[in-house]
């Protein structure tokens, strides 16, 4: 665990037809671990269900305050959906992921107004439930009156655990909004108080930026010192997430989509795009499955042992706690699953040949529980770089930008920036251009002119 402190930057404020108008800027922390979900159809029920990842991305957040007296919260800013929420002082003590957040308590806010409307989003791992409220919202300083938003009183499954932030403030469309509350983003420019109906981010990906120096969003216009050039605007396709046509994805001379739908999404920390395809690219970067490189590891340094202990009548269970892998060992599911195949092969009379050339071959089968990829960290220079064409302009990823280096316990591992994810229609197949695209270009959403503009992104500034 990283421990932030995070502060407020900047506050400009101006006074224009007698409302206080303001460019906010909220600093935004950077930890290891976060959460990937997403859900597409209708908000409200929220049929598709995404796993929720804890490990393998970046969570990028920052402060707000609730209530009169302010209550405070780090909040995950989303332009994947749209709602507002934090949890609640009435969470049973037995839910740990709300236990181990800051939790709101209406009763101690003078500016409270109870509503208690029911609420819940569907996530991979169960729902996030409770009800609607309304109380005065701070971001750098200026105040909304009255937002609505959710507090929380049961939150999905354990990945919420790992969570630097507490709730989540969603910056897409009031066409996607859950009870069809007014989001946050709707009442800044409803009641007067950003100068332009424009927000940015700019995501520092220095693996060595230190607390408070994860990036920052802007809300009311953009900040020039964080990009470099002119922006590249396409119009939006839907007012529902932030979507719009990419004319072509490839690598290298292979081009993988052309026309294709795609969202800039913050809340998605990884570029996600559909299964058959991603994998298609993962391969022509050389990248495995996680489950792959630690079965293929298994193979390598004990598969002769254990088709022996198999072939002498020694349990499947047996096997992966002589070669110490169970049953507290990282790889002991991996080790597990394996066995099953090779008892199976057993069974069949296979040599052990055989069985240890079918096993290679299983081993690039068996999926990654959420579709995570790894390459040999030696062979990340050389790779070649992605090109994603938007209204005619190439933006390139280098390997840099699309492989995270993560360390663990003195240990690195570089995984793969793409994931598969299936979007049905009529929202899919569609694109996510995560935080893995928008460290590398600084993301204009304007809201007035309907139209996402990309720059290239001022680094470490």
């Amino acid at each position: 665990n990283i421990s932030i402190m995070l502060k407020l930057l900047c506050v400009t404020l101006c006074v224009l037809f007698f409302s206080a108008q303001a460019i906010l800027k909220v600093p935004v922390t950077k930890i290891p671990g976060g959460i990937n979900y997403r859900g597409f159809g209708d908000e409200s029920k929220r049929a598709i269900n995404i796993p929720l990842d804890a490990k393998s991305d970046s969570q990028y957040y920052g402060p707000i305050t609730v209530g009169t007296p302010p209550q405070t919260f780090q909040v995950l800013f989303d332009t994947g959906s749209s709602n507002m929420w934090v949890p609640s002082v009435q969470c049973p003590w037995t839910d740990l992921s709300c236990d181990l957040h800051t939790k709101y308590d209406h009763s101690k806010s003078k500016t409270y107004v109870a509503n208690g409307t029911k609420f819940s989003i569907q996530y991979g791992s169960g729902a996030a439930e409770g009800f609607i409220s309304a109380d005065n919202v701070n971001l750098a300083g200026v105040t909304i009156k009255a937002q609505q938003f959710a507090e929380i009183t049961q939150e999905p499954g354990i990945a919420f655990l790992a969570a630097g932030f507490d709730g989540l403030v969603g910056l897409a469309f009031d066409s996607i909004s859950v009870d069809h509350t007014t989001p946050v983003w709707y009442n800044l420019l409803n009641q007067g108080l950003v100068e332009e109906p424009i927000f940015a981010f700019w995501l520092n990906r220095d693996i060595n930026a230190g607390p408070g120096q994860g990036g920052e969003l802007v809300l009311g216009g953009v900040d020039q010192s964080h990009y470099t050039g002119n922006f590249t605007f396409t119009p939006l396709t839907s007012e529902s997430y932030w979507e719009f046509s990419v004319d072509s994805i490839g690598l290298g001379s292979t081009t993988y989509c052309t026309n294709c739908k795609a969202i800039a999404d913050s809340g998605t920390s990884l570029l996600a795009g559909p299964t058959a395809i991603v994998a298609e690219i993962n391969k022509a970067i050389g990248a495995t499955g996680i489950f792959t490189g630690e079965c293929d590891q298994i193979i390598e340094q004990y598969g002769d042992q254990i088709v022996q202990w198999l072939e002498s009548g020694v349990t499947p269970e047996q096997v992966c706690e002589e070669i110490e892998l169970c049953p507290n060992g990282a790889l002991c599911g991996t080790c597990t699953t394996l066995i099953y195949y090779t008892q199976m092969l057993l069974a069949n009379q296979g040599t052990e040949k055989e069985v240890l050339s079918v096993l290679e071959e299983v081993c690039t089968l068996i999926p990654s529980p959420n579709g995570e990829s790894t390459v040999d960290c030696a062979k990340v220079p050389s790779l070649p770089n992605i090109n994603i064409k938007i209204s005619g302009t190439n933006f390139v990823l280098t390997p840099k930008d699309y492989i995270l280096n993560l360390t663990s316990a003195g240990e690195s591992i570089c995984l793969s920036g793409f994931i598969g994810m299936d979007i049905p229609a009529p929202y899919g197949p569609l694109w996510i251009l995560g935080d893995v695209f928008m460290g590398a270009y600084y993301t204009q959403f304007d809201f007035k002119n309907q139209r996402v503009g990309f720059a290239t992104a001022a680094a470490n500034l």
